[in-house]
Order: C-alpha cells, then structure tokens, then sequence
C-alpha cells in the first residue's frame, strides 16, 4: 500500500513542481512536462519490471540501508552516499523496497526537467513536430528516464549534474544551486566534479566575451581553488597515484573490477576508441542481448546520426558558441574520456551513458540552431 500512497505523493510534487516552474520559466509547457512525468513513469514501470527478472543493485542498495542504524555514519563519498539519501526512506518513512525506488526514480525526473529548463533558456528551436522543437523531442527519448529510474547512483548524481548545469546557466543568479549540485556530484563520484571543475577552468579561459574578465578571473579562481581542495580524494576515490588520466594503466586495473562485477561485454580490455565508441553507441542489435538492448540500439542509432552531424556542424560553430556551451561540450568529452575508461563492461556502460546524455544533447540541439532554417541563434 506504500507504493500507492508514495505515487499520489509524488502526482502532487509533481503538479505543484510543474506549476512553479511553468510559472517561473516556461509559461506555456505544461503540457510537454506532463507528457515528460508519463515517459519517466513509464520508463520507471518498465526498469522495475526489469529488476524483478534480473540483478540490481538498487536490491543490495536498500538491503543494506536497512541493516544500517546510524544515519550520519553514512556520510561519505562513492556508493556509502546513496545509502545515505536512502535510509530516511527506509527508517523515517519505513518504505518498501518499490516505494524507494519510485522516490529516487522522481529525483532523476527532477534532474532531467532542470537539464531541459536550462536547455531551453538558452536555445531557442523552431518547432518540427507537433508543437515540439528539438529540444523537447530529445528529453523525451526514453534511455535517460530508464537508467534514471533506480535507486542508485544514477538518479542521483543526475539531479547532481542537472544543478550543476542550472546553476552554471546563470551563475550569477544560483550560485547555491550550483554549489548545491556539486557537493551531490562530488558525494556521489568525485572524479566527476573534478571532471567539471576542469572543464569550467578550461571553459573560461578560452571564453572571450558574454562575461567581463574579472567575473570571468573570479570563477576560474573558484574552481581551481575546488580543484585543488578535492584532488586528493579523487585520487583516493580512483585509486590512482597521479592525475594522469590519460594514462590508461592507471584506471585498468579498476576497470577490470568493475567488468567483474555485473554480466555484460567485457570492454576493460579495449583500446581508447573502441571504449568511446562503445560507451557512446553500443550496444548496436548484434550485442544487444535482451529487450532493453533492443529498444537501447534504436536509440543508439539515432545517436549515431546525432554525432555526425555535431561533428558536421561544430566547423561552424566552434569559433562562436558561448562560456556555457564550452564548458559543457569540454565536460562531455572529458566525462565520457573517463567513465569509459572505467566501464568494466558494457552494462555499465550502458548506465553511466545516462549521466552524460543531457550534455550530448545540449551541444547537439545548439548545433541545430546554425542550420540555415533556425530562426534563433544564441
């Protein structure tokens, strides 16, 4: 009965989250979001369906919480941190193991509807099908939402990285936003803060208007003071003795654990391309194994076609798009450098893919917009 009562909540959250946004940000897509809660919803039902005749994490994830009795104890980065948001679920509201899921399976919405807000604040599309431009079509492929739908790591450093983009979207105006969704980053997977620290290094410097020099100076300073401050711990977190990252050798050896870990195809022993290509595309129909390899190697082909024409049109629009968009497009690629460096195989692959969508389809949408028929260019 939880499960019933947990859902009616969430429709309400979620009528009361829709009505302040629209109000805020986007007047007249009350409708699309709504369209956006049924995918998820759908998507939820049908990663749960999926569980129930495989194995998850998410079981392990909720065991284990319960068996936890001290909350504070499980403050701590990497896979400790999800029990940590669990175990109010579990212990305060006593909730089962469907009813967590569907808690964390609305975080993961949250953070898919902020990657559009931000989306859309910044690119403007003209409409292809039924009302929907771009943007909208995108955020309702149904990948994000299934791998966002699970208690564990995936809902929540998704909400994490959607803060993260919200916030740097108009940092001036959300700072604690954006503070906010680094320290979930940084609880979750430390090495992706430290991805996106560099990345908004990087971003800044070869960012030469929009901002003026010294708001420009005061960011880069912030975030290499991060940087600096969280070095450490990524090291530790990765087992690493440098921060060479491309130094393949040194994420090896954690790759083959994590290929160890789950059934799959094995990619630990890969070459560089090979991972990206995999991480990025794969699985492909031959190694789609299942249903939901199926359904993901439809998508992957569109993503296919996607990358082509990104990689068609930046030629165009490298020397001209904005701070933001820099800053996203080098956390991408340097996100993906490294998450499929680490992917064991590709089950997992397929999983932490999801985190870096949002970003891939941001850069493939403000490509869009230097096609001769866009009405708008930012």
């Amino acid at each position: 009965m939880d499960v019933v009562a947990v859902l009616l909540l969430i429709v309400l959250a979620n009528w009361l989250f829709i009505t302040y946004i629209t109000n805020r940000f986007l007047m007249n897509k009350t409708a699309y979001l709504w369209w956006l809660f049924a995918i998820h919803s759908l998507m939820t039902a049908a990663y749960m369906i999926y569980v129930a005749y495989s194995a998850s994490d998410s079981v392990a994830y909720y065991n284990k919480t319960s068996n936890d009795e001290n909350w504070f104890a499980l403050w701590e980065s990497g896979t400790t941190f999800i029990h940590f948001v669990a175990w109010p679920f579990i212990h305060f509201a006593d909730l089962s193991y469907y009813a967590t899921m569907l808690c964390f399976s609305f975080m993961g919405y949250v953070g898919i509807v902020l990657f559009y807000i931000a989306t859309s604040e910044n690119i403007q599309l003209p409409t292809v099908w039924n009302k929907l431009s771009l943007v909208e079509i995108v955020y309702l492929l149904p990948n994000l939402h299934f791998w966002s739908a699970s208690l564990g790591k995936g809902s929540v450093i998704l909400a994490g990285l959607s803060l993260c983009t919200f916030g740097l979207s108009r940092f001036d105006r959300r700072p604690f936003l954006l503070l906010l969704g680094a320290i979930i980053v940084y609880m979750v997977r430390p090495h992706i803060l430290f991805t996106l620290l560099l990345s908004i290094m990087v971003g800044v410097l070869i960012t030469s208007g929009g901002i003026s020099f010294y708001l420009r100076m005061l960011v880069f300073f912030i975030a290499a003071i991060a940087f600096w401050y969280i070095n450490d711990t990524v090291l530790q977190f990765a087992d690493m003795d440098s921060l060479n990252v491309f130094n393949a050798d040194s994420l090896n050896h954690r790759a083959q654990e994590l290929g160890k870990a789950s059934s799959g195809v094995n990619i630990s022993e890969y070459n560089l391309f090979a991972k990206l290509f995999t991480f990025w595309f794969r699985p492909l129909f031959v190694d789609s194994g299942g249903i939901v390899g199926v359904f993901a190697s439809v998508e992957n082909v569109l993503y296919v076609g996607m990358f082509l024409f990104i990689i068609k049109q930046m030629w165009v629009a490298a020397s001209v798009i904005n701070g933001w968009f820099k800053i996203l497009l080098i956390f991408f690629l340097l996100g993906s450098f490294i998450l499929a460096q680490v992917s064991g195989n590709l089950g997992i692959a397929m999983r932490q893919k999801a985190q870096m969508m949002p970003f891939f389809f941001i850069i493939f949408c403000k490509m869009a917009t230097y096609l001769p028929s866009s009405s708008t260019r930012n």
